[in-house]
């Protein structure tokens, strides 16, 4: 067995060690993995919608994280409200022909 000067301890040959180690992959930070219970919470919880509604998200576009966030808030925009107030109806107390000036 060989020795590591620096440290010490005795160096381990890397044939031996690869059957002990378990090969950790990065995660894919651009895709939603709809699998992972974690990241179907952190992205409902981020993304402010219902898991269900995610998934058909999901299903729709794919899972890529952009495409997921433009779906959502291109769903957002076409449900808002328009921006114009409403069309007061006529149930206040004032009667009707007191709400327009008189002509002159």
């Amino acid at each position: 067995m060989e020795w590591n000067e620096a440290s010490g301890d005795p160096l381990t040959s890397k044939a031996g060690n690869a059957a002990m180690q378990r090969i950790k992959h990065p995660p894919i930070r651009n895709k939603i993995n709809m699998a992972e219970p974690i990241q179907v919470r952190a992205w409902t919880r981020r993304l402010r919608i219902p898991a269900d509604e995610l998934n058909a998200i999901v299903e729709k576009v794919g899972s890529s994280v952009a495409a997921v966030i433009k779906e959502v808030e291109l769903q957002r925009l076409s449900h808002e409200p328009c921006p114009v107030p409403p069309i007061q109806s006529s149930t206040s107390n004032e009667p009707a022909d007191a709400k327009l000036p008189a002509a002159v």
